[in-house]
């Protein structure tokens, strides 16, 4: 079976400093994921070097990008302002993870923005082409013939 395009968003907060139970303390919000210092992580069980704490947009993996930003800034609006206050302490990032068969728009609206630089995120987009044999076809027959 081919690969399907997929879109995951996540509000990743990692730290050295602060557990996932002090993160989770301080804005009062209950995350999707965390990990400790040590912790073997990821397809190669490679070990975190930090704590983590992520909120996950909860929409199905074929919505829009642009649909899973605005759910999860909306799930994390009340607490923007907590976020940001531990920029001091932790790394903020919006983790865009893309799948697709050509490059998507990627777009993000005025408001959106806003509510990252409140919560002193910054963005990381993921991206990963799905080979389209229909595609490639196409490329190799306009190629000119020697």
């Amino acid at each position: 079976m081919a690969p399907r395009e997929s879109t995951f968003v996540s509000l990743r907060i990692t730290s050295v400093a602060l557990t996932p139970q002090d993160i989770e303390a301080r804005l009062g919000l209950k995350p999707d994921t965390t990990w400790k210092i040590g912790d073997r992580t990821g397809v190669f069980g490679s070990v975190e070097k930090a704590n983590g704490f992520a909120l996950d947009s909860s929409l199905n993996l074929t919505i829009s990008l642009e649909d899973h930003i605005h759910s999860l800034i909306a799930r994390v609006a009340p607490r923007a302002q907590k976020i940001g206050e531990l920029a001091s302490q932790a790394t903020i990032v919006l983790l865009c993870v893309l799948s697709r068969k050509s490059i998507p728009p990627m777009t993000f609206d005025r408001d959106d923005v806003r509510w990252l630089a409140v919560m002193g995120a910054k963005i990381d987009i993921e991206l990963g082409l799905i080979p389209d044999p229909s595609r490639d076809a196409g490329k190799k027959s306009s190629a000119p013939s020697a």
